[in-house]
């Protein structure tokens, strides 16, 4: 009797260890797989050593959120997140499951990924970290709510605030208006494009990774159902519909739809697998039915692409043209027009507190990303003094692995914000970046000005005194 009170004693001691407040989120039983334990605790401490070698105290969002070389890549992702895995709270949480049976590995894998400096699947934005359901926020809470604040750049100390209800256009005399005009004044043609992504998952269903088969029907059924219509293309201010493609179709070889899509800058990043390593890694972000039920949408006017269960629900995304590629207004409009309607046909998986939920804690919020790939020869020069000069404005850069002549900015913020101040914020940040660069043009070229008048004078001179 004595040995069954202790026992009993000892699982009411450890209960908010295994479990959460009003717990209707865990699976209410703690993990028992030795291996995944052990490989749990090999992950736990290359965040911890790699926190001692990138001074944690620095490794911040603001200050280390990108793409590094391929030998610090991962050093700076988990150095990041070991400010805020301490030893204390790993303990605490690292024998928790989700409802469907989500551990803290299948949160944290994305930052060991063996394929990370060769392909970058958005971990510089994501911080290292995935959402493998719903339901790990409030299991690895302790973990993610301080992280989740510092990558969109609130305070860590303050709580949440309600995330505002959607509105992506001003008001003008009580009215909504349903446009927003934007241009970057680029008289140099720094910007190269501009792209703007939106995200939803359906609140019905579980995200993309846990589905079945049917359900991936479902999924695509019910959103296909609302996009190919008239009503929508109405809504996009289009007279026709555009065409929908398998993602069975994109991943067949010298597919004409993905290079289509690539030229666009439709195309999101896709794992290869073929690969045995970056089949494993598909596997773990997809689910084990990938491609089956993906597929995208691309409108008549080929500057927009919904893609559909692929990691979130609904991925909207558009881009501008070679024509004006400064026209980010353009880009924004047509995915606010899009995701606007579409909040009107369909129900999404929102939060009170993290609005609408992702499978990508970058886009929770308002789900909104928008990206500027600019060329910055002059600041590029110092990368350390340019990555800063963006974080203090609250934009991400990212190095282009393809190509060192340009960089792409992204706003970091995206939660506790709406979307069209958002949007107004982000341009102004880009603006300023961008008269930054031109600035040290013009300084540039007068330095060189003054430089070839001296030459000169110095020739003269020289030619006077032989005479």
């Amino acid at each position: 009797m004595e040995g069954n009170r202790e026992f009993f004693n000892e699982i009411i001691g450890n209960i908010d260890d295994l479990f959460v407040p009003d717990d209707l989120h865990s699976a209410r039983r703690e993990l028992q797989d030795g291996e995944i334990s052990r490989t749990l605790e090999r992950c736990y401490n290359v965040i911890a050593e790699s926190g001692k070698l990138l001074s944690a105290s620095t490794a911040s969002a603001l200050s280390h959120r990108k793409p590094l070389s391929a030998s610090s890549l991962q050093l700076s992702v988990t150095s990041f997140l070991s400010r805020f895995l301490k030893r204390a709270v790993y303990e605490k949480i690292k024998r928790r499951q989700t409802r469907l049976d989500h551990n803290l590995f299948d949160v944290l894998w994305p930052a060991m990924r063996k394929t990370s400096k060769a392909r970058h699947l958005e971990e510089d934005i994501n911080c290292g970290i995935i959402a493998p359901d719903y339901d790990v926020f409030v299991v690895f809470q302790e973990f993610l709510v301080p992280l989740l604040k510092d990558m969109h750049c609130l305070c860590i100390d303050a709580d949440f605030k309600p995330q505002p209800r959607l509105a992506y256009f001003p008001m003008e005399n009580g009215d909504r208006l349903n446009t927003a005009a934007f241009v970057y004044d680029d008289e140099s043609i720094l910007v190269t494009r501009c792209i703007v992504e939106a995200s939803r998952n359906l609140d019905q269903l579980e995200l993309p990774l846990n589905l079945t088969i049917g359900q991936l029907e479902q999924a695509e059924r019910l959103m296909m159902g609302k996009i190919f219509t008239t009503s929508f293309a109405d809504a996009i201010g289009e007279t026709e519909s555009g065409n929908y493609y398998t993602l069975t179709e994109l991943l067949e070889p010298d597919s004409e739809v993905t290079l289509m899509l690539s030229s666009l800058g439709l195309m999101i990043s896709l794992l290869d697998t073929k690969d045995l390593v970056q089949a494993a890694e598909s596997t773990a972000f997809n689910g084990a039915l990938w491609p089956y039920g993906r597929g995208v949408f691309v409108n008549s006017a080929h500057n927009m692409a919904v893609w559909l269960n692929c990691q979130e629900h609904l991925r909207v995304i558009s881009t501008t043209s070679s024509k004006d590629p400064g026209d980010m207004g353009a880009a924004y409009t047509r995915v606010g027009r899009a995701v606007t309607y579409l909040e009107t046909q369909l129900h999404f998986k929102e939060s009170y507190l993290l609005g609408y939920l992702q499978s990508r804690p970058a886009f929770l919020g308002t789900g909104l990303k928008m990206t500027t790939i600019v060329k910055l020869p002059n600041l590029m020069k110092e990368m350390d003094n340019l990555r800063h000069l963006c974080a203090v404005r609250g934009l991400s850069m990212v190095t282009n692995r393809l190509s060192k002549l340009t960089v792409r900015l992204i706003n970091m913020q995206s939660m506790g914000i709406v979307e069209y101040v958002l949007f107004q914020d982000y341009c102004t940040a880009v603006t300023n970046i961008l008269s930054l660069e031109k600035d040290m043009s013009l300084t540039n070229s007068k330095h060189i000005a003054t430089m070839l008048v001296k030459i000169f004078k110095r020739k003269k001179n020289s030619i006077v005194d032989r005479n």
